[in-house]
């Protein structure tokens, strides 16, 4: 069972679903990974610059020490990039019927709820290239105009703005996760049919009491009866 369904209520239902974008990851990976050139760059070249290096330290020249130092550095690095990975895919914006949530952290979780009722504006902000990648920054806002919820460069934002919307405007009318078009206005039910047989007996009395006329009693009743069918 995934995380987000043991924060649901009963009948919660999710609306949408989104992280940050996608070049938050590239950018923080691009960046480990030029670290890590530089560091085995700078081993090797430590070599090359001083290749008879007779120094030793544990009965380790120097030079190869400091390969090993930059090598392991590198690794470690290697293992942040990985943790950056994690870190993106944990990460969740979600909007429900009730409310908005923010998941963050691998194995130590934060969750940050926002009621729909209790959202009192919501602000997007963009820059140039953030309209260009489609990504920004969305931060609800209390009646207090309080922070309580930030979602820093989450990828379609306006998208996500329209879903927490529309999702509060559903909510507000007691029109629960469906949209407002599926609630529609109830049909007026048809009049009940007269029973033929319940018809016959009352256009009889009629007749016995001299209100109808035999002839008007055939007439009535052949309509009845061709109503019927």
């Amino acid at each position: 069972m995934a995380y987000i369904d043991s924060l649901l209520g009963s009948g919660e239902q999710i609306l949408y679903v989104a992280r940050q974008h996608i070049s938050v990851l590239i950018a923080n990976i691009l960046a480990e990974l030029t670290m890590i050139a530089l560091l085995v760059a700078a081993g090797v070249a430590s070599n090359i610059a001083f290749p008879n290096a007779d120094f030793k330290i544990g009965g380790i020249t120097a030079n190869t020490l400091v390969l090993m130092i930059c090598i392991a550095v590198s690794v470690i690095v290697l293992i942040s990039g990985f943790m950056d990975y994690l870190r993106w895919t944990s990460e969740q914006y979600i909007v429900t019927d009730r409310r908005v949530i923010q998941i963050r952290g691998i194995l130590n979780k934060r969750v940050i709820d926002s009621s729909l009722e209790k959202i009192n504006d919501v602000e997007l902000r963009q820059s140039l290239v953030g309209r260009i990648m489609n990504f920004g920054t969305v931060e609800i806002l209390t009646a207090s105009d309080e922070s309580v919820n930030v979602m820093d460069r989450i990828e379609a934002p306006l998208d996500f703005k329209r879903a927490m919307l529309d999702a509060k405007h559903n909510h507000e009318r007691g029109f629960g996760y469906l949209p407002e078009a599926s609630y529609a206005a109830p049909r007026p039910q048809a009049p009940a049919q007269p029973n033929v047989v319940d018809e016959l007996t009352r256009l009889a009395d009629l007749r016995d009491r001299g209100i109808l006329s035999p002839t008007e009693f055939e007439t009535e009743k052949r309509e009845l009866l061709r109503r019927g069918r």
